[in-house]
């Protein structure tokens, strides 16, 4: 059987990850999380990733979030 290919052109894919960018680095210019309003704080394991202060398990979070609700939200600008 014969392998299918994706007929999405890899300019596509650029011209959407342009887009997914410029709209994380807009958020990111904020400085909190558009989900619940915490801190973003700059993960430096990966070029370009943040993620909202209350992100991590209580045990991994700086003391200034601690006690916070989780929140899942992160991007990344790179």
């Amino acid at each position: 059987m014969a392998e299918r290919r994706s007929t999405k052109k890899p300019r596509d894919w650029k011209v959407k990850q342009a887009i997914i960018h410029r709209e994380a680095q807009a958020i990111v210019a904020t400085g909190v999380c558009p989900d619940c309003g915490t801190k973003l704080i700059r993960n430096n394991s990966l070029p370009g990733w943040w993620q909202c202060g209350a992100f991590a398990c209580e045990e991994m979070r700086r003391a200034e979030f601690v006690g916070l609700p989780k929140c899942d939200f992160q991007t990344f600008t790179k």
